[in-house]
């Protein structure tokens, strides 16, 4: 059963401005994009469903049984309501869920100033020079190497300690944003957004 038809049963199951709520989640996710459309899902029934969607890591508000235990997740992209649900916190939870679910990707401007969900964060040129060549390959790896023959294609000295200590400081900058630079063992750096903060 998918999520699209799990909405018409809920919204039958409930009763007066909450079945009008539902429907107008309903119609949203059908004008939102497949991969951030929030899926409404009944718990405990669809729990086999909401674990296939944790997993593909796809936006879901979960309507919780009366009586029933509400799922333990520190999850950003699930949420859920008790049954019987207000109207208003259906589509205000829905929405906080939708938000979380698009991606804001962030831009390094001509003045060295970083564009990221509504802030802005001046950067040192290097700190820039830096998050400009993370940001070409947004959330994928970057090679260490790479890195740091872009950074100094010119010198083969110190590269290893330089680019550890510009891309400890560039980290420490842009983590109030929700940014995070992570190392990938082995392998090199991305740049990520964490999806639990309020930017990310």
């Amino acid at each position: 059963m998918s999520s699209q038809h799990a909405v018409p049963r809920l919204s039958a199951g409930l009763p007066g401005p909450t079945a009008h709520g539902t429907r107008a989640v309903q119609n949203d996710q059908q004008r939102t994009s497949r991969p951030h459309r929030v899926h409404l899902l009944r718990w405990p029934e669809q729990a086999a469903e909401v674990e296939r969607y944790r997993l593909r890591r796809m936006p879901r508000l979960l309507v919780v049984a009366p009586g029933a235990r509400p799922p333990a997740t520190l999850d950003p992209l699930e949420d859920w309501v008790r049954e019987p649900v207000d109207d208003g916190e259906l589509q205000a939870r829905w929405e906080i869920l939708r938000a979380r679910a698009v991606p804001r990707t962030p831009v390094v401007d001509s003045q060295d100033v970083l564009h990221y969900a509504g802030r802005r964060l001046p950067l040192a040129a290097g700190e820039a020079e830096l998050v400009r060549l993370l940001l070409e390959s947004y959330r994928s790896v970057v090679r260490r190497e790479e890195l740091a023959q872009r950074l100094w294609p010119d010198s083969d000295a110190r590269r290893r300690n330089a680019l550890d200590v510009r891309v400890l400081r560039a980290r420490r900058r842009l983590e109030p944003l929700g940014l995070i630079i992570r190392t990938v063992w082995r392998r090199g750096y991305l740049l990520d957004a964490d999806l639990g903060g309020d930017a990310g």
